[in-house]
């Protein structure tokens, strides 16, 4: 694989991790904006002058509109209910899936009263009916009861009660979502707290994203947000070799099958590669907002984390490539140190790309791409400047050029040396103990430089 392969390939990674990241960082941002929302809402219903035990019923409905709307938030849902505050009988809305259903609510001191005042005959036609969670099986108990009581005197109010104990509830619920159960305590608590200072303690009432998003949250987020990376990497890998099979197209006149098969073979691998580095974004990122990782790392950037796990499995693959002898350990030092310098301007690239270019998604990888190119001829330029001074210096560069004093044969013999040419040798035994070595005086050597050269895979060889 070429430089320059390896870089777009890093690049592209990097892009689509970047976008992994940032779609669940949206995700829990979302469920966050929806918790703030709710607070605000109860705080403004909260700061009137009514009673505590009227105001405690408006505090209700936006709890149940607002639970609901961050439980649809946490698990992805299209599902959305609001606490209209009008003089119809409905106090919660909620809407998905093409279809609407309306929801009333009493929140009075004891089942018997929240029983008597949800099961008005003005209500009979609402989808759902919800009371405090302490006193739901008392107001189902009590409508029941009620209902049979009314059966032959006042058969309406019969249907009433008997509406109430079949569809009484202590949440609402649509599609899969639900909105949280609240006590009539804890409504007259809310009452109280969000007076005394506008706030409530979000962690005393489950309302902080970290008790919010679970852990299969963020793994269903992550798998949603790998699958798109993996396509999206697919797809800006492909394209240099869709250019090169339209180029012959186009030159040639001709394309087959044959043509294909290095994408045909390339596209697994993108998948795998792209699939794994995106899914790591954005599950570190996940665990991070979620305060996993610690505070200090709540608000890290995702485009970072992407950079981090390209590098890292960059790495990986070839420090494998190093310990099987396919190259060794100082150009694979090399290898990692340059795809570092390109990402980091592949970053940089990709934010200046996006204020050049408001475009979303556009602008970003225009720059990501133009950001990587840059490094890699920056640093081939710097390659042949320090290779020339190791040539003239001897300097390893830190271990990055190898010193090699292996001088090749034909220079030798050009040099009036003698060549053993081990291939002309005749197998004949040696008696190492008739073997007599004479001493070698190397004052007497006249060594002679010749030339200094580099050769293609950054070895220096002279005498």
């Amino acid at each position: 694989m070429t430089a320059f392969r390896r870089d777009y390939r890093n690049a592209s990674d990097n892009f689509s991790g970047g976008l992994a990241g940032q779609q669940v960082d949206a995700y829990e941002e979302r469920v966050e904006q929806a918790l703030d929302d709710m607070i605000r809402r109860m705080g403004d219903l909260a700061g009137n002058q009514k009673d505590i035990h009227y105001a405690k019923g408006d505090v209700a409905e936006t709890w149940h509109a607002g639970t609901f709307n961050v439980d649809a938030a946490r698990r992805g849902l299209d599902v959305s209910a609001t606490a209209p505050r009008d003089a119809s009988p409905i106090d919660v809305s909620i809407r998905g899936s093409g279809v609407e259903h309306h929801a009333q609510l009493k929140y009075f001191r004891s089942p018997e009263d929240t029983t008597k005042a949800i099961s008005h005959p003005k209500y009979i036609d609402l989808d759902q009916k919800v009371v405090p969670s302490d006193q739901l099986d008392g107001v189902r108990e009590a409508a029941a009861r009620l209902a049979a009581r009314n059966a032959k005197s006042r058969p309406e109010i019969a249907d009433s009660y008997s509406h109430t104990a079949s569809t009484a509830d202590d949440r609402v619920r649509m599609d899969g979502a639900e909105s949280r159960p609240l006590s009539e305590r804890e409504a007259r608590e809310l009452v109280k707290e969000l007076r005394a200072k506008q706030d409530v303690d979000r962690e005393q009432f489950g309302l902080t994203p970290q008790q919010v998003i679970q852990w299969q949250d963020i793994l269903r987020e992550a798998t949603t947000a790998a699958a798109r990376a993996a396509i999206i990497s697919a797809a800006l890998q492909s394209a240099p070799y869709l250019v090169a099979i339209t180029r012959k197209a186009w030159e040639t006149g001709e394309i087959s099958a044959k043509d294909f098969a290095p994408l045909a073979q390339a596209i697994p691998t993108t998948l795998l590669r792209s699939g794994v580095a995106g899914g790591l974004s954005a599950a570190i990122v996940g665990a991070a907002r979620s305060g996993v990782l610690g505070s200090a790392l709540q608000q890290v950037d995702p485009t970072f984390v992407a950079a981090g796990v390209t590098l890292a499995i960059s790495a990986f693959e070839t420090s494998i490539k190093a310990a099987r002898g396919d190259i060794t350990w100082p150009v694979a030092a090399k290898y990692i140190s340059e795809d570092a310098i390109v990402l980091a301007s592949a970053m940089g690239g990709a934010a200046v790309g996006q204020a050049l270019i408001p475009i979303p998604m556009l602008g970003a990888l225009a720059g990501n791409i133009v950001g990587a190119v840059v490094a890699r001829l920056a640093i081939e330029q710097v390659n042949r400047v320090v290779l020339g001074i190791a040539v003239e210096t001897g300097w390893t560069v830190f271990g990055l050029v190898d010193q090699n004093y292996t001088v090749p044969g034909d220079i030798l013999e050009a040099s009036g040396w003698s060549i053993l040419d081990i291939r002309k040798l005749g197998a004949q035994p040696i008696s190492l103990k008739r073997l007599e070595p004479r001493t070698l005086d190397l004052k007497s050597i006249d060594m002679k430089v010749l030339r200094r050269g580099v050769v293609s895979f950054s070895r220096i060889a002279y005498l």
